[in-house]
């Protein structure tokens, strides 16, 4: 068993933050986020001596729409995304199968995504970052490392946002942390999590206006490893 020491990803992992300013007026809106600095989410990968490359699996955070199920992803073909890189359809996972360095180059190349809610579809850039391997600490599967403000949401209005998870060996599944306290809330205002889209969706119950809706979830890859951090994730309810 190849054991994989990956500064690059741990450090990425570790400063993974998204603090977008949320307008109430465009709840229904759908959209793939950006940084709170207008910057692409970005997926990391790094290549040895050897020319083996180790891929960070990681979603991709959208939020907004209407979407009836989950929502779908796709690679914009004609962006020219990366060689190997793919995106779970149901699931917003951008992996990259196997462990050949073929047709990868140590840099940042950008590419596009697609994201529909059934109704709509949104695309934009991702990143995808490729280092030189330096040793270091092991990379971890994970959540964020911070607590997380998910987009306002607006009473009698279909409701839904990404959740995010970093690492391990995708497909995920996702589950409600009940050992929380405020997770109850999430339910109680007409919300479920999808447990194989990582999705929050629903239609907000009038009895959940003017409340802040606090929840944690579990996730959990392929091998059964759980997901280290437990962000509390917020949802203001208009």
């Amino acid at each position: 068993m190849r054991i994989n020491l990956l500064l690059p990803f741990f450090l990425v992992a570790m400063t993974f933050t998204f603090s977008c300013k949320k307008d109430s007026s465009t709840t229904s809106s759908l959209e793939i986020l950006k940084s709170s600095l207008g910057q692409n989410q970005t997926i990391t990968a790094n290549i040895d001596n050897t020319g083996y490359t180790n891929f960070n699996a990681q979603t991709i955070l959208a939020d907004g729409g209407n979407p009836l199920h989950t929502y779908t992803w796709s690679l914009d073909v004609s962006s020219n995304p990366p060689s190997g890189v793919t995106i779970g359809v149901l699931t917003g996972v951008i992996n990259r199968a196997g462990t050949s360095s073929t047709g990868l180059s140590v840099g940042t190349s950008t590419f596009k995504v697609t994201v529909s809610d059934g109704n709509s579809s949104v695309t934009t850039a991702i990143d995808l970052l490729v280092t030189n391997y330096t040793p270091g600490p092991a990379a971890v599967f994970q959540q964020l490392s911070s607590n997380f403000n998910l987009k306002n949401a607006d009473a009698n209005k279909a409701y839904g946002a990404s959740l995010f998870a970093m690492g391990g060996t995708p497909p995920y599944s996702w589950k409600l942390d009940s050992t929380y306290a405020g997770s109850a809330d999430l339910t109680n205002a007409g919300l479920t999590v999808d447990a194989t889209g990582g999705i929050v969706r629903g239609t907000l119950l009038n009895s959940a206006v003017g409340k802040t809706i606090n929840f944690k979830v579990v996730v959990t890859d392929n091998t059964g490893t759980i997901a280290v951090y437990n962000p509390v994730y917020t949802i203001q309810v208009n």
